[in-house]
């Protein structure tokens, strides 16, 4: 199975909820880095490549995505255009720096 990489960003502490939704929901997918008790505001996730980013949202939830103003991106420009820099840490940034790698090797 061929996956694509989602990327999300929203208020901090989003990610535990949208975990514990895509769990319920029986979807196919990986999360990129969650860690427990994610006080993060930026997200990544892995989905089948064939799967539609509406069925993604619909799997979060409207109350989720609605509660954390979630935005979702399918590139990693697109996402690190909306990110501000001075908000990542030094361990987000070199991750961040490891995609962009992974991406121009695949």
């Amino acid at each position: 199975m061929n996956w694509k990489t989602i990327y999300i960003i929203g208020r901090d502490g989003f990610g535990d909820d949208v975990l514990k939704n895509l769990e319920r929901s029986g979807i196919d997918f990986m999360s990129g880095y969650h860690m427990g008790q994610s006080t993060a505001s930026h997200e990544l996730f892995w989905v089948p490549e064939t799967m539609a980013l509406r069925k993604l949202k619909l799997a979060i939830g409207a109350k989720t995505i609605f509660r954390y103003r979630l935005r979702f991106f399918r590139s990693l420009e697109d996402f690190m255009h909306k990110l501000d820099n001075n908000e990542l840490t030094a361990d987000e940034k070199l991750r961040i720096e490891r995609m962009r790698q992974s991406d121009r090797a695949a």
